[in-house]
């Protein structure tokens, strides 16, 4: 079970990979930066909890878009918000179309159907699996 699921993951993760190569950042980055795109102004929490990552990988991911003119960093009373910089703005419709090329093109070659449900059993996955750890 592990094998094939670790393998699934490495597939869908080269499919993504190759369509932001000549972006040069990996697609964790570029879903960080869609994501914030989406939101508008969020907190490293909300990114942590959306992405399923570790608050210490948000906060490396933080720091090197922060570095590359990327992300932005306010504080609303003791909350840090995070949001785009005028750089990233223009780059995030790009990403955003792109990252909707990737997977409308995994659903022609996997089906939408499998595809979608495969995402649906996932995240039930992980809700299970997230709730026995407390």
């Amino acid at each position: 079970m592990h094998a094939i699921t670790n393998s699934f993951s490495r597939e869908i993760s080269a499919h993504f990979d190759a369509y932001f190569k000549h972006f040069n950042l990996a697609t964790s980055y570029i879903e960080l930066i869609i994501l914030v795109h989406k939101e508008g102004e969020v907190t490293q929490k909300a990114l942590a909890e959306n992405m399923n990552l570790a608050p210490s990988t948000i906060t490396r991911f933080v720091q090197k878009l922060v570095k590359m003119d990327l992300l932005e960093k306010s504080k609303n009373g003791r909350i840090a918000l995070l949001q785009l910089t005028p750089k990233a703005e223009k780059l995030a419709a790009e990403l955003t179309i792109t990252y909707n090329k990737a997977v409308e093109d995994l659903e022609a070659k996997l089906g939408e159907k499998f595809v979608h449900t495969t995402e649906q059993l996932l995240q039930h996955g992980l809700n299970v699996l997230a709730q026995k750890k407390d």
